[in-house]
This record gives C-alpha cells, sequence and structure tokens, in this order.
C-alpha cells in the first residue's frame, strides 16, 4: 500500500509519542547565533540535532539520526541487473488530451532496461517504503523512505555513478522519529520533508537538513526546521531560496539557503508539493480538496509574506489527505490529479492544455482506492505516470512537453510498465537517460531509457 499523508495526520492528531532521550541543548559547529533567526510565526526556536555524535567504522550517529557508509552494508541492498521492461499495451484509452490536438508522436521504439533494484533499509527493525526520488541530470539521485501505520521511521538514500550505468549507493542516513515524506538536494545539502513524533516540536511538520561531505552524509551541521500542521509535504530549491510546504493547516514556507532565517511564508490548506518554474520566476505549490495552483512571484517576499500572483482550479486531488506530486516544463504544470490522472496545467492562464486519465481500476482488478495518480514526470515527448497499485504507465506527447507554448497537445498512452514483483508505486522521476521508480517496500528501481528515431 502507498504511504499517505492522511495516516500521518491522523496519527499526530491521536497524539505523539516522546523521544527515548534528548540532551539538554542544540549543538551547532556554525555560528551559534543562527538559531535566533529560525524565529518562525509559531514562536518557537528551531535547533540542530540535539545530541552528541558517536563515530564508529562506517556509522556516524546523534541518537536520532543514523548515517550508514559502510560499502559492505549498502552494497548488500543494491541488486545490479539486465532485465527488459516491456511496455503493456491496451491498459489504456490510447488518445487523450485536448480536443483538436495534433495527433501524438510516439518514438518508433522505446528500450526499457532494469539495470538496479535496491531494497529499502531497515530502521529500528522495520522496513521502510519508498516515497519520493530527486534525481538531476548530473549523476546524482537522491530516494526518501517512510512507513506507513503508527511507526515513524524513515531514511535517505544518496547514489552516484549513474553515467557508468553502475548505480552506486554512497550513504544512507535514518531516521528514529520521523517519516520522510520527499527529498530535495543540490548536491552539497539533502532537504527532507518529514513529519516528527519528538514532542519536542511545536508541531509534527518539519524540515530536515543534512549536508554532504563528498558523497557521504554529515551530521555535523544537521539541522530541523519546525513548520506549522501535521506533516511537511514538499521542498524545492531554487538555489538561494529553499521552498517548503506542509499539510491541512499548513502553508509554503521560503528559507535564506545560506542561513536558514525565515524570508517568507504564506498561509495554504492542503499544500501537497512545491515546485520552480524557473523560466518564468514563479514558485507553484499544488494545493488538493480540491485541487488549486497557486502561482508566486519567485523571490518577493513582501512583508514577510509571498507575492501570490494568480491561483488556477484543475480537476481531481479531491481525495483528503491524498499524495499529489507535479513538475513543471515548459510554462506548464504536469499534475498528478489523483482519480483525475494528469492534469496539464497552462500557468499563464489556467488552462488545462492536455489531461491523461488514470487507469480503470476495473481493468487492472483492483480497487479503486488503491489506483490513484499520486506523481508524473516529462522529459522531451515521454511522459511516465505512477499510479499507485496499478504501476508507472508510459505515454508520449505530440511535441516536445518541455517547448514553451501552452498549445494544446494530444498525449498518446503507451501502456504499462510491466516488473515482475513492482509494489504500490509513491514517485517517479526521468532525468537524463534514467527512469527512477520508488516502488514503496519494492524499494528503488532504476530503469535505463533508450529511444529509437
Amino acid at each position: 500500500m502507498s504511504l499517505r499523508p492522511i495516516t500521518i495526520d491522523e496519527r499526530f492528531r491521536q497524539g505523539r509519542r516522546a523521544q527515548d532521550s534528548v540532551c539538554p541543548a542544540p549543538r551547532n559547529r556554525r555560528d551559534p547565533s543562527r538559531a535566533a533567526r529560525l524565529l518562525l510565526t509559531l514562536g518557537v526556536l528551531s535547533g540542530s540535532a540535539c545530541y552528541d555524535r558517536v563515530l564508529v567504522p562506517g556509522e556516524e550517529t546523534d541518537g536520532r539520526l543514523t548515517v550508514t557508509n559502510d560499502e559492505q552494508a549498502l552494497d548488500a541492498r543494491v541488486t545490479y541487473t539486465d532485465e527488459n521492461v516491456d511496455i503493456e499495451s491496451g491498459t489504456q484509452p490510447s488518445l487523450v488530451g485536448a480536443a483538436n490536438a495534433p495527433p501524438a508522436r510516439a518514438p518508433s521504439s522505446i528500450t526499457l532496461t532494469l539495470i538496479s533494484e535496491v531494497e529499502p533499509p531497515m530502521v529500528a527493525g522495520s522496513r521502510v517504503q519508498a516515497t519520493s526520488v530527486w534525481a538531476t541530470r548530473d549523476d546524482r539521485t537522491m530516494v526518501s523512505y517512510g512507513m506507513v501505520g503508527s511507526a515513524t521511521l524513515g531514511a535517505l538514500d544518496h547514489f552516484k555513478q549513474l553515467t557508468r550505468k553502475v548505480p552506486k549507493l554512497h550513504s544512507s542516513v535514518s531516521f528514529s522519529d520521523s517519516d520522510v515524506i520527499s527529498v530535495m538536494t543540490d548536491g552539497t545539502v539533502a532537504y527532507a520533508a518529514a513529519a516528527t513524533s519528538d514532542i519536542a516540536q511545536p508541531a509534527p511538520a518539519v524540515l530536515e537538513r543534512i549536508e554532504l561531505e563528498g558523497e557521504h552524509f554529515d551530521l555535523g551541521s544537521s539541522q530541523r526546521l519546525p513548520l506549522a500542521s501535521f506533516v511537511a509535504t514538499s521542498v524545492t530549491s531554487t538555489g538561494s531560496v529553499i521552498y517548503a510546504t506542509s499539510g491541512n493547516a499548513g502553508a509554503v514556507f521560503a528559507f535564506d539557503a545560506g542561513d536558514l532565517s525565515l524570508l517568507g511564508q504564506y498561509d495554504l490548506d492542503d499544500a501537497r508539493w512545491v515546485a520552480w518554474d524557473e523560466d518564468n520566476d514563479r514558485i507553484v505549490v499544488l494545493q488538493g480538496t480540491p485541487g488549486r495552483l497557486a502561482v508566486f512571484q519567485e523571490g518577493a517576499f513582501p512583508g514577510g509574506s509571498m507575492n501570490l500572483l494568480n491561483t488556477f482550479a484543475f480537476p481531481g486531488a479531491d481525495v483528503s489527505g491524498s499524495k499529489s506530486a507535479m513538475e513543471i516544463a515548459g510554462g506548464k504544470a504536469f499534475v498528478a490529479a489523483g482519480p483525475e490522472g494528469v492534469q496539464v496545467v497552462c500557468l499563464d492562464d489556467g488552462q488545462i492544455v492536455g489531461s491523461v486519465p488514470r487507469p480503470d481500476p476495473a481493468s487492472v482488478g483492483l480497487d479503486p482506492s488503491v489506483v490513484v495518480t499520486n506523481a508524473v514526470t516529462v522529459q522531451d515527448d515521454l511522459m511516465f505516470i505512477s499510479n499507485g497499485e496499478a504501476g508507472v504507465y508510459a505515454a508520449a506527447g505530440a511535441a516536445s512537453f518541455e517547448s514553451p507554448s501552452c498549445a494544446a497537445q494530444q498525449i498518446d498512452v503507451l501502456g504499462r510498465l510491466r516488473f515482475d514483483d513492482l509494489e504500490s508505486v509513491n514517485h517517479v522521476a526521468y532525468r537524463g537517460e534514467y527512469l527512477f521508480v520508488a516502488a514503496g517496500l519494492g524499494g528503488l528501481k532504476i530503469v535505463l531509457v533508450e529511444l529509437g528515431g
């Protein structure tokens, strides 16, 4: 079953449990005055991890976070494969999208090869599940993990060497008191949107910051920032500013990437995902129940708020507490809209310029509650969609999705990707030659994508 924020919100409404041990004061090897600048509207101070670090060969821990760099232990979780991944046609209506749009032109051939599978880590004796993937085109990938149920456990994995087609798991960090919902990295720092059971925090929603020392996580400057509501849902970066969202009673927050001081905050109900429209200097937040996009001016924080440019409605994202991810390309938002599949929204005027319905649950023999479009990823004219227990679907557009145009576009659904043991899919990311699939208890799957003419 996929990880859904509603289970986290419900859990923390019932009360939070304490940590096993704490120390009297936070430690930070950087400027100690930083904490004083992290005062949020909640009226509390944030701090870094509050445990003394313990170093052992291949491991570092502060009592709450534990880093594993032991190559033998990490390699044991990775299986290198060389298996074809077929696309099953006929599992979805073939043509969808805007009326009178030009027909899609799928590549003459797509070869998909599963090159690696990564087993989720064990945390406090429990197997966590893959919740999201952050991948870049510069040979770097990070995966987040969390739990379903009452336990609050999570982890992050850091990979490189993809350009050599032999992904290497370099470092892993586990969280003894937090579910990690999503992650992003700029190559030097990892930011994790999480929900914690630490009653010392003013609310369960937190943003974790962990530095990378070379290829490894380093806890020396780790920090945790409190957010509003029961769960932090997403995080992104423009380089100079970190944006994060939190759930039902939450907001979008903007932090200075240098000192993590709060630059701006804008209250938004059911904020599920934040993304940067780099080409047009816009920050876009996906909201649910009902589905909406809030579009902000990037880098503008009048009076400690944010400059809201537009709000656009779209169909879907209307299941309370469900996950909805989003990508921005060509001035368009590619929205995972739950029961309404994928919605392609022009960020200039809010028009729906394309769509892909979710799979028919009956056709795949599943209950409608577990067939939900929760993530979508695009590159050039190819799209991959995660649909919970229905798996991953591939689609092709009439033109590049990244083209700076809001013209109506037909989208041709090619079919479902066939994995032998695919668990419920929580997220997908397509970058360069690789498709990354966060497959719940099935962990991470890395697929090489080769296109014909």
